[in-house]
């Protein structure tokens, strides 16, 4: 995918593995050889476009841990002479690791795509520059390579997303009360406010953190009705929006929690940068909040992962030109067996409810249609018209006109 794949929404939420307390010689040796070759691989991923350095830096970190890996398998202790089959296994280990390490909150597809994505940048980088020290008969198999991986990723997308003046998508975004909320978070937090160990916000914070996103709550040892009737929480994430709405700022690298405290990190953009910079960055936090809103379940409870996939099956519908309509979704324990049709009433209650939490946010419109706003759809698409997203919620099969 080389140079071009930093378009993958790389500058924020990225993946990547981390191996705390086992740095081998071979990591070391690997990430002083790519310390050396940083300022001309940034030179050449930076094509102007915002977040491009940025992300040139990141890929490098990705790359860094599979050259390390590359250096264990190989004979050849040279990081820009590269064999083709202890280098997929390299990449194809760090995947595993990184899978397992949960890096970043991500699905285990959006991991690989990631470091598939820089140790392909890395190799296009090595080729472009003359850095390239191997033989070309060894850079063409390391090619093809990327190129079959690449073919294998070319997959349908189920929606079709409108080309929206940025002017126009600029606007839509800044009024959502999500992003709003998101703002008032980001400026609470100011230069950094207090955390607990588990790196979450203390008791006497949640009132007014939770009141920046919308959301009335007091934070007490003990959850009872307080006085003034203002229900008291145990924790901040016993408030469902505040909690996702912190979650989607740190996996989109708005926030960044310390040992002892939250502080702002890479927000300036965010807050306070161009038309162009903060449309991008508001589409990424967007499809940062719907991964935590929709997409985050818990294993132990298959019917969360019922409701995920009804809202996202609902919100891809909503944005295509045919939307469905509220009266047929409500019917749908109608058409259930009747030995389903409770708990299919129950899940779409369920679904409807949180899709109308969306709504409330300004991520969907509801009347007698479910519509997403043309300008998001580009948010929904990135967030579910993905087939390893599809897949893990059942949603991979061909759709027909009546599923849809």
């Amino acid at each position: 995918m080389g140079k071009s794949s930093k378009k993958r929404r790389v500058e924020k939420g990225q993946a990547g593995s981390h191996h705390p307390g086992s740095v081998s010689l071979n990591l070391f040796r690997a990430s002083r050889a790519l310390d050396a070759l940083a300022p001309a691989f940034v030179h050449w991923f930076d094509d102007g476009s915002p977040g491009a350095a940025a992300a040139a830096v990141h890929y490098l970190k990705l790359v860094e841990p599979v050259l390390g890996r590359y250096l264990d398998r190989s004979a050849l202790p040279d990081v820009t002479n590269l064999e083709m089959v202890p280098f997929a296994a390299a990449i194809s280990d760090e995947i595993v690791a990184a899978a397992d390490g949960s890096a970043a909150g991500l699905p285990d597809g959006e991991n690989a795509a990631y470091v598939v994505d820089a140790a392909h940048a890395y190799v296009g980088f090595l080729s472009e520059t003359g850095r390239w020290t191997g033989t070309e008969e060894q850079l063409g198999e390391l090619l093809n390579f990327f190129d079959g991986l690449a073919d294998g990723d070319d997959e349908p997308r189920l929606l079709d997303v409108p080309q929206v003046p940025p002017e126009t998508a600029f606007e839509v975004y800044r009024e959502l009360p999500l992003i709003r909320r998101a703002l008032a978070l980001l400026r609470w937090i100011g230069d950094g406010k207090p955390v607990t160990a588990t790196g979450a916000l203390r008791l006497r914070d949640v009132e007014a953190a939770a009141a920046c996103v919308g959301v009335t709550a007091r934070g007490a040892s003990k959850a009872t009705a307080s006085p003034d009737g203002v229900p008291t929480v145990r924790s901040m994430y016993e408030v469902p929006l505040l909690a996702q709405i912190w979650a989607a700022l740190e996996a989109a690298e708005l926030i960044a929690i310390k040992p002892t405290k939250v502080v702002p990190f890479e927000a300036d953009d965010f807050l306070t940068g161009d038309m162009t910079v903060q449309l991008d960055e508001y589409s990424m936090f967007v499809s940062c909040f719907l991964d935590q809103a929709v997409l985050r379940h818990d294993p132990e409870q298959p019917w969360e992962k019922s409701i995920s996939a009804m809202q996202g099956s609902l919100l891809l519908a909503a944005s295509t030109p045919e939307p469905p309509s509220l009266e047929r979704v409500l019917a749908a324990p109608d058409y259930a067996p009747e030995t389903e049709k409770t708990m299919t009433e129950l899940l779409t209650k369920l679904a409807i409810g949180r899709l109308e939490a969306l709504a409330e946010l300004g991520l969907l419109t509801i009347d007698t249609h479910f519509r997403v706003p043309p300008a998001l759809v580009g948010s929904i698409a990135d967030t579910f018209d993905n087939p390893l997203v599809l897949a893990e919620l059942g949603l991979d099969g061909e759709p027909d006109e009546e599923e849809m």
